[in-house]
């Protein structure tokens, strides 16, 4: 039985990877996720994989820890690395960077300190995401734009990739190059890779269904303009406040439940 819901459901584990090109919605779609999932009684960590920062604040949270900060302490100060060195990783992790939301989990990247590669903190939050995620019923990662990610391994292993486009040319261009990039690099996902497509209009479903095909991509569903999304993102408000009669928050409800993630749920 689930806290909070008071439903049954199996144990699921499953790493849902969002990507797509910066400002199509990736983040929107990650956060309105982890609230239907969270609020049907589903376990979630939702990891925030973008130096960007943009999941946690849809969220309503600002990172107080993250991979960067623990990556930085463990360099910097002496103690504080004899201090972990015994403790498997993957509780350092938990300790130092998981933040506990209103009925999920927060896991954030965070920004490099100056220039540089991000491989070491990369490789951290590959291994926070593949040790945490067992813990979990749904791991929702919330990928940097384009397809940096995708190219560094940082997911190697998921159970569903999607991809969100909105109906420019340039989102279906690189949600086709990420679908390509994980092909090419032997990305293991357990269903179907597709596309989301969001902010779309009346008139406009039929043409980017014929764009999708003709790139030879999936289509998952559709996500509609939404003005209350806007508005939201402009007073800064948390997407985990929308109401539920959200027009938009009802599409993602109705693409999980037709993509099965419902199922073996009971009350």
């Amino acid at each position: 039985m689930c806290e909070g819901c008071g439903c049954h459901h199996e144990h699921v584990n499953e790493i849902i990877a969002v990507t797509g090109k910066g400002g199509t919605g990736k983040t929107t779609l990650s956060a309105l996720m982890a609230r239907i999932l969270s609020t049907e009684g589903f376990s979630v960590l939702a990891v925030d994989a973008d130096p960007a920062v943009s999941l946690a604040y849809a969220l309503g949270s600002t990172p107080e820890k993250t991979i960067a900060d623990l990556r930085n302490k463990m360099i910097e100060d002496p103690d504080e690395k004899r201090r972990i060195r015994d403790i498997p990783m993957e509780q350092v992790i938990a300790a130092e960077a998981v933040m506990s939301l209103n009925g999920f989990d927060l896991l954030v990247m965070g920004r490099s300190e100056g220039p540089g590669c991000f491989c070491k903190i990369n490789d951290l939050l590959r291994y926070g995401i593949t040790t945490l995620s067992r813990l979990y019923d749904f791991t929702l990662v919330d990928c940097e734009a384009g397809v940096e990610q995708i190219n560094r391994r940082v997911l190697d292993t998921i159970t569903r990739l999607f991809m969100v486009t909105d109906t420019t040319a340039k989102g279906m261009r690189t949600a086709a190059g990420i679908r390509g990039i994980a092909d090419e690099h032997g990305i293991r996902s357990d269903y179907p890779r597709g596309v989301i497509l969001n902010r779309i209009r009346g008139g406009e479903k039929e043409e980017m269904v014929s764009k999708a095909l003709g790139m030879g991509i999936d289509i998952l569903g559709f996500m509609p303009e939404d003005a209350r999304i806007s508005e939201f993102d402009l007073q800064d408000r948390p997407l985990t406040d929308i109401p539920e009669d959200d027009p938009c928050l009802n599409a993602v409800r109705d693409i999980l439940d037709r993509q099965g993630f419902f199922e073996g749920k009971h009350s």
